[in-house]
């Protein structure tokens, strides 16, 4: 995961707002929303939760301290393409651009981040479409625990999240984890 040298305090030509702190399970903002700012973790875990016509959701991507999110709408995109929720609790940094294309001309090295963020989202997200594609269902659930546990290890991991991000049902990846635990491959939490 990326962590950014850029403070959203030395930005120009936009609105900066330090939010209330938000607690578990608050949403940040809404999949279909109209997109007029976006954020900066100053702590906390946030979770990017895409929901189909079904109501099903998927836990796409994490944001963690010092870390952007929310910023497709700078670059075209009128909608928020996911509902951002707190996993653990957070303080946030919204950032509102006066003008999209004055704020990245303004910020040419926050421009560039958000650019390299951008690109690095996309490659993860096609690395987990191939995943999804070639993997087992046990292959990927433990992936996603790895994956999960190495990089946000101060976060307790539920069996519905790991479903989500593994791309499986929950009660699959209680099965699986409780198949691994059995087998002295997974510690009990």
């Amino acid at each position: 995961m990326l962590e950014y040298n850029v403070l959203p305090e030395g930005l120009k030509e936009c609105q900066i707002t330090q939010l209330h702190p938000f607690t578990k399970g608050m949403s940040v903002y809404s999949q279909g929303e109209t997109a007029r700012e976006f954020y900066y973790v100053n702590s906390g875990l946030i979770g990017l939760y895409h929901t189909l016509e079904n109501g099903k959701e998927s836990l796409v991507r994490l944001y963690q301290q010092g870390q952007y999110f929310g910023f497709r709408t700078l670059f075209g995109d009128s909608q928020y393409h996911c509902n951002a929720k707190v996993l653990i609790e957070a303080n946030i940094t919204r950032i509102k651009p006066k003008d999209s294309h004055q704020f990245l001309s303004q910020n040419p090295e926050v421009s560039q981040i958000l650019l390299q963020t951008l690109a690095n989202e996309l490659r993860e997200a096609e690395q987990r479409l191939a995943k999804s594609a070639y993997l087992r269902t046990l292959d990927r659930i433990i992936d996603s625990i790895y994956f999960l546990t190495e990089n946000f290890p101060y976060y307790s991991w539920t069996h519905r999240e790991i479903a989500e991000y593994a791309g499986c049902e929950t009660e699959t990846a209680i099965r699986i984890s409780k198949e691994l635990k059995r087998n002295g491959l997974l510690k009990e939490k």
